[in-house]
Parts: structure tokens; C-alpha cells; sequence
């Protein structure tokens, strides 16, 4: 799962070298990481448990929205040792929330839909990049070394302590802290926020795939659940990415 993150991570740096930086926020919150999580899940356990995590992950995204919006606030201030300190806290303490709120998977839908929703319109707009920055070679490969020691991290916390933490240890800002610093480093607070703002409208796919998982794999089998939740994912972020690409 690991190497999966760190491709993704990759795919979202290619994407922001060729189209910008908003359409690399977009392809980073294709359920890529969570899928796999999902899938082990389910065969290690039983769809049960994946239901659950999926639900929990759902509303797990509170978290990341969080911290997207927490880091794209302070960034217009602060370097990003601090951005990423404050992030982190906020993504810490309503990560804890949403885990014991609950609510199902209604609860978690709203909570999905509502928190990055709400953190995007209230991200700072920033000024129009009409051209993406130069990457140096050794970013991508930095950046994806980084995102394999969150997510080992987390995925070890989250198998010890059950569906619910593992779920929203799954919706937690690895990969976007990983984006969110060397972007906010590299190539500045513009940059950066056009990158939050590109991952929050992205995350239908992830909502929509966690969504499917939950709503499906215990009465459909994991089969056919996973295949339709793909296929959805796939279709979500396609009408997403294409049209920013074309049009900027």
C-alpha cells in the first residue's frame, strides 16, 4: 500500500508539471491509498469490517479538510514548519471528533460532502498561475520517500486499534502533508493554494468509492462491490480532470 501511495504522489506531481498545480490536487484524492486499505480489509477480515472502515473513513475526510483549510490559512503567514504543526493539530483533534460522533454511513456521507465543502470556500483564492513551475528532478522521488513513512505509520496505528481508527487514519493528511510542503516550499503560497483547492474538489471520487464500499460489500460481495465502486471513482474523476486540464 505503501508503494501505491507513493505512485499516486507521483502521478500528482506529474499532473502538476503538466497542467498545474490545481489539476495535481485533483488527481491526488483519487482513492488510490484507501482502495487498497479497503481491499485488505475485506479479505483479512470480512466485508463487515470494510463497511465500517469505509464509513469511518468517511468521515474521516473532516479531518483532512481540517487540515487543508488550517494549512492554507496559516501558509499566507507562516513558513510551512508551522503551516504543517497547525495542520496537523486541527486534522489531530477533528479526526477525534468525527471518530466518536458516528452516525453510519448517512452521517458519514453529510460529513463527507459538508466539511470540504466548507473548507474550500473558505481557502484564500490566491492569484492565477499561468504557467506550472519548474520541478526539480529530486522532488518526486523525495516526495514519494516521504509519503511511504506516513503511510506505513498509519497503516501499522491503524491495524492495531480496529475499523473505526483504521478508517479514519485512512482519511488523514498523509499524502496531502507530503504535498502541501513541498509545494508551499518549492513553489510558494499560490501554488499551494491552487493544490488544496484542486484536492478538495477532487475528493468525489474518494467520497463516492468509500461511499459504494460501505453501501455494498456486505449484501453484493467483494467482488462486485469494488468493481462498481472503481468503475464510479474512475468515471467521477475523469469529468473532474478533464475539463480543468482543457480549460486550465
Amino acid at each position: 500500500m505503501a508503494a501505491v501511495a507513493a505512485c499516486l504522489v507521483a502521478a500528482s506531481t506529474v499532473a502538476a508539471r503538466r497542467w498545474g498545480h490545481g489539476i495535481g490536487g485533483v488527481v491526488s484524492a483519487f482513492p488510490v491509498i484507501v482502495g487498497p486499505a479497503l481491499l485488505l480489509a475485506a479479505l483479512r477480515q470480512d466485508a463487515a469490517f470494510a463497511a465500517s472502515m469505509a464509513t469511518a473513513t468517511l468521515l474521516g475526510i473532516v479531518a483532512l479538510s481540517g487540515f487543508v483549510l488550517v494549512y492554507g490559512r496559516s501558509a499566507q503567514r507562516c513558513g510551512w514548519p508551522l503551516s504543517l504543526g497547525l495542520g496537523w493539530a486541527a486534522a489531530a483533534v477533528l479526526g477525534m471528533l468525527a471518530g466518536g460522533i458516528g452516525g453510519g454511513l448517512l452521517g458519514g456521507l453529510v460529513a463527507a460532502v459538508v466539511s470540504p465543502t466548507l473548507a474550500h470556500a473558505a481557502l484564500p483564492r490566491g492569484r492565477q498561475l499561468a504557467v506550472p513551475a519548474v520541478f526539480p528532478s529530486w522532488e518526486m522521488p523525495a516526495r514519494s520517500a516521504v509519503t511511504v513513512l506516513l503511510v506505513v505509520g498509519l497503516t501499522v496505528a491503524g491495524e492495531r486499534f480496529g475499523p473505526n481508527v483504521a478508517g479514519v487514519l485512512a482519511a488523514l493528511p498523509a499524502l496531502a502533508s507530503v504535498l502541501a510542503v513541498f509545494t508551499h516550499a518549492r513553489h510558494g503560497r499560490d501554488a499551494l493554494v491552487a493544490m488544496l483547492r484542486g484536492m478538495l474538489g477532487g475528493l468525489g471520487a474518494f467520497v463516492i468509492f468509500c461511499a459504494l464500499i460501505a453501501a455494498l460489500v456486505e449484501p453484493a460481495g467483494v467482488v462486485i462491490a469494488f468493481g462498481l465502486a472503481t468503475g464510479a471513482a474512475v468515471l467521477v474523476q475523469l469529468v473532474g480532470v478533464l475539463p480543468r486540464a482543457a480549460y486550465g
